[in-house]
């Protein structure tokens, strides 16, 4: 009689994930941080240009339209400031950032924001 190998038993496997799964973990957002940070990027997104979709949106003229467009560039440093103020606050240390150095980005972010915000407004016309 000729040796048998023993036969293994077959554990059984996992369904393969779904295609959503799989793109939530390559995108690294099936954890809490993850989705943390999607959503400060999502509301910089938001706050950076909403008036940019609301003039492309509206059909205005004079002043209305001089204001979305000076609006743009103000809100979306606005939402650079905001992210750098949470990152330097969230990471500053890993970062080596000082309090201070986190707040000049920060208001260097909002001045160039204020500063093209300025130049728009006189010169859309």
């Amino acid at each position: 009689m000729p040796p048998t190998t023993p036969r293994r038993r077959r554990e059984p496997q996992a369904p393969p994930p779904s295609w959503w799964r799989q793109v939530l973990d390559f995108l690294e957002l099936d954890s809490p941080e993850g989705r943390r940070a999607f959503g400060l990027v999502f509301g910089l997104l938001v706050i950076g240009f909403w008036p940019l979709v609301l003039l492309a949106v509206m059909d205005v003229s004079g002043t209305p339209r001089k204001a979305l467009v000076a609006l743009g560039p103000v809100s979306i440093c606005l939402g650079f400031a905001v992210l750098v103020l949470v990152c330097g606050y969230r990471y500053g240390e890993s970062l080596k950032w000082s309090r201070r150095q986190t707040w000049g980005l920060a208001a260097l972010f909002l001045g160039m924001g204020l500063l093209g915000g300025l130049g728009l407004w006189f010169s859309e016309g």
